[in-house]
């Protein structure tokens, strides 16, 4: 099918004299469709799908909009305006992703032009031009019948588990540690070769995949899996593309062809032809969670996506989420049975912390590492980034905060100290407590652990790899590499050995889901190391700890979700905020008052918080946390997005005297599935 052909199936407005519109607004109350009346001459050019501009409050007055469909007449009793023109003659939305913005912005509580803007990237003339005329349109790798076949001849495990997804089922897979080496000579992660191979599987049966990686270097091990096993042909939904090469993947994507779309959180978003699967990465990283109104999760939008369509969904990492975890004990999801392959995991004596010897780590960690450098390359991950993560006062020992923020002072380089919340530096720093202003080094981040090493293991190359020093790979030479949780890079061979400190630290981090991230960010580490290499806790105790030691994480998740269910905590119950002045709260708590199932804290005062470049939260503001079953979901928000909406029509009366464009501080807002909103 042409590229052209393929946008004409949209439906056009022929003999519809109404259509209706979704708007491009940011306002709540205007999220809903409006009907315009369809002019002589665009009849014939409208598609249902397409970006439009159109008139608004005033016929000189023109916004854009989104033709959602087509109808035969309106329940509007006046005279209706006609769409001014046609922005882009590409349906840019198609039906499948407007149902997906539609359902996805109503379990928020949020409008769905917020998640089309998500989903739809910036226009770019030239690029879509090149598109149209067919320029850009790659044949993809595998045709769709010799894949039919190859499954059918040459079954594989991946075979069968892309034939239960295009059947849609949906799975839980427990990946195994170790890395792979391509053919090519790259090497990835275990766990990327094979989600490739599944991928693939999906595809040569005809139907689209849809990848989704938390980070950019999960991508390329991804991207370089699929181009070793003969499909280079991967359209790429990336943050740190260009708009450009954004909208050309965008457009890609759109035809009418199967494709494998390979990206982060958006991608879920992304108009896949007759979608087979979503297989999703490590979904309990934080950096899948949309920082963006309406704040939706990937995997939630992806669950959502998965029921609509009938779409295969395959959750796969090293630990499961707790909220992959309570999936699988209801049922909804499958979760293997194979056990995956695991790194060996040996526990120092947890009785002495490293910080009681004279280097950064014990003697029994060190002789460990010195042992790996025999052969290759050594992993340590550190808690924090920086040099000395928390200073204190020089004379009483009590924590040094910000006279900016209250926010805790640390050193990110060696004698230069700033706050840790907003950057400002503690130049004039003077301890509350005592009137000193001596600050001292508490602790070792990454920077000062690879001052510390460079003496202990003098002579050996040691590596930095952090969010400032960001490294995606290492050779299989011998090196010391030094790296916060999450950054650790990927080593050809793996590494002979992976060291884990600062387990306590990371244990006391003030999260309701401390556990559960520990877990993940060890697992990870573990999983980086040699098929014969090895990994060491250095320190630390207590039953998360034990749980990763011993490999049963399964078992500690289960006493986790159990223990909230207890607790009424999320994933047990969702969870919204709502925020804004007390009236206002208030009002919004009132919609919800007796709804069974449905309890909420607080209200209580939002402390005034200066963030990074120096904006203020504003005082006077209260919180409420409301808690409610899954069953009550729809009610909750439905009602809670009333509320919002009727507090932000009646904005207007009180907007006299306030500079234009300005949000009132008292304003409702409302944040679904937060996922700190138990942290301090």
């Amino acid at each position: 099918m042409s590229v052209a052909s393929a946008y004409e199936l949209a439906e056009s407005a022929a003999g519809r004299p109404v259509a209706q519109v979704l708007l491009d607004s940011a306002l709540p109350q205007l999220d809903h469709l409006f009907d315009y009346a369809v002019p002589v001459d665009l009849a014939d050019t409208l598609r249902v799908g397409q970006r439009v501009r159109v008139p608004f409050r005033s016929k000189d007055r023109k916004t854009f909009g989104y033709i959602v469909g087509f109808a035969d007449r309106s329940e509007f009793g006046g005279e209706l305006s006609p769409i001014a023109d046609i922005v882009t003659t590409v349906p840019q939305l198609t039906p499948e992703v407007w149902r997906l913005a539609r359902a996805v912005a109503d379990r928020a509580g949020g409008s769905a032009g917020d998640i089309l803007r998500l989903a739809i990237p910036t226009r770019q003339v030239r690029v879509e031009k090149k598109h149209l005329a067919g320029e850009d349109t790659a044949t993809p790798t595998v045709a769709a019948s010799e894949g039919e076949a190859a499954l059918d001849t040459e079954p594989t495990p991946e075979g069968t588990i892309a034939a239960e997804l295009i059947a849609g089922a949906r799975l839980s897979h427990t990946a195994s540690h170790g890395p792979e080496r391509l053919h090519t000579g790259e090497w990835v992660g275990g766990w990327a070769a094979q989600m490739a191979r599944v991928a693939l599987a999906v595809f040569e049966s005809g139907r689209s995949a849809i990848l989704v990686a938390p980070d950019y270097r999960d991508l390329d091990q991804l991207r370089d899996a699929l181009a070793a096993l003969g499909h280079a042909d991967v359209v790429r939904v990336d943050s740190r593309q260009s708009n450009s090469e954004r909208y050309a993947a965008f457009l890609r994507a759109l035809d009418a062809t199967p494709r494998i779309v390979l990206g982060n959180r958006s991608a879920v978003y992304a108009p896949a032809h007759d979608l087979g699967a979503i297989l999703i990465w490590d979904d309990g990283d934080p950096v899948l969670a949309e920082p963006l109104t309406p704040y939706v999760h990937a995997r939630d939008a992806a669950l959502i996506r998965a029921e609509q369509s009938g779409a295969g969904l395959f959750f796969a990492g090293h630990v499961r989420s707790a909220e992959v975890q309570r999936l699988v004990e209801i049922g909804y999801v499958l979760a293997q049975q194979n056990l995956p392959r695991r790194t060996r995991v040996f526990h120092a004596d947890a009785a002495r912390a490293p910080d009681a010897f004279a280097g950064r780590v014990p003697e029994f960690a060190a002789q460990t590492i010195r042992e790996g450098l025999k052969t290759g390359p050594v992993l340590v991950q550190v808690a924090t980034p920086g040099y000395a993560p928390v200073a204190v006062c020089g004379d009483c020992g009590d924590l040094a905060r910000c006279a900016n923020c209250a926010g805790p002072i640390g050193f990110r380089v060696v004698g230069r100290a700033s706050c840790r919340w907003c950057g400002e530096f503690a130049n004039a720093w003077r301890c509350g407590s005592c009137g000193s202003g001596r600050l001292q080094e508490r602790g070792m981040g990454s920077g000062r652990t690879v001052e510390q090493f460079e003496r202990q293991f003098a002579g050996v190359r040691v590596l930095l790899s952090d969010g400032e020093h960001p490294r995606e790979r290492v050779d299989a030479r011998p090196a010391l590499v030094v790296a916060t949780r999450g950054a650790e890079p990927l080593a050809a061979g793996g590494y002979r050995a992976v060291v884990l400190l600062d387990a306590e630290r990371l244990l006391g981090i003030e999260t309701l889901r401390a556990g559960e991230d520990c877990l993940r960010w060890w697992e990870n580490a573990a999983a980086l190391a040699a098929p014969d290499g090895l990994c060491l806790m250095a320190s630390g105790g207590g039953p998360v700890v034990q749980a990763f030691v011993t490999g049963r994480s399964e078992e500690w998740l289960r006493g986790e979700v159990r223990d909230r269910h207890t607790l009424r905590y999320p994933p047990a119950v969702r969870v919204a905020s709502v925020s804004g002045g007390p009236e206002e709260v208030d009002r919004a708590l009132h919609t919800i008052a007796g709804l069974p199932g449905v309890d909420h804290l607080g209200p209580t005062p939002v402390p005034v918080r200066v963030t990074q470049g120096g904006s203020a939260s504003p005082a006077g503001i209260v919180r409420a946390i409301v808690r409610f079953d899954y069953g009550q979901g729809a009610e909750v928000a439905k009602r809670l997005r009333g509320a919002l909406v009727a507090d932000a029509a009646g904005s207007a009366s009180r907007a006299k005297g306030r500079a234009p464009g300005r949000a009132r501080p008292e304003a409702l807002r409302l944040r679904f599935d937060d996922r700190g909103v138990f942290d301090n």
